[in-house]
């Protein structure tokens, strides 16, 4: 419970600051001295029901850790967080645990690499987007 709660703090941090980010324009558009960086930003969504079975095989915790150490040997970062998602299988709704990982900094070839390990390994869906970003973290 406390690993969830840690993520869950990591990631609400996560969002606030790269939130308080974005960039300010003045009245002619130019930017102010931020000095923001531009990257690609990944979104996976993970579901933990296997493909086959249709139910998840494959603990929480188990499957976060696998996941983690997977991306973490592509890319440089990621802030994982668990959740619930919901779909319809006919008229059947389905109820499946989900890792939501963010990436900031990566590159296609690393992302589909760690998708093809993570769909081999678990036998899970992948859901990929890719967005651009601008962000800086800033520290104390």
């Amino acid at each position: 419970m406390k690993k969830k709660l840690l993520l869950f703090c990591l990631f609400v941090l996560s969002l606030a600051t790269l939130s308080g980010c974005m960039p300010k324009t003045d009245s002619t558009g130019a930017s102010n001295s931020l000095d923001l960086d531009t990257t690609n930003r990944y979104e996976l969504l993970i579901g933990l029901n296997d493909v086959d079975a249709g139910k998840q095989l494959v603990d929480t915790q188990q499957a976060t850790e696998i996941v983690k150490m997977k991306l973490l040997s592509h890319v440089s970062g990621v802030t994982i967080t668990i959740s619930n998602g919901y779909y319809y299988v006919g008229a059947l709704i389905v109820d499946e645990t989900t890792l939501n990982c963010v990436i900031y900094g990566a590159d296609d070839e690393a992302i589909a690499a760690v998708v093809k390990e993570i769909n081999s390994e678990l036998n899970v869906p992948v859901l990929v987007s890719k967005s651009t970003s601008q962000y800086r973290l800033i520290t104390p």
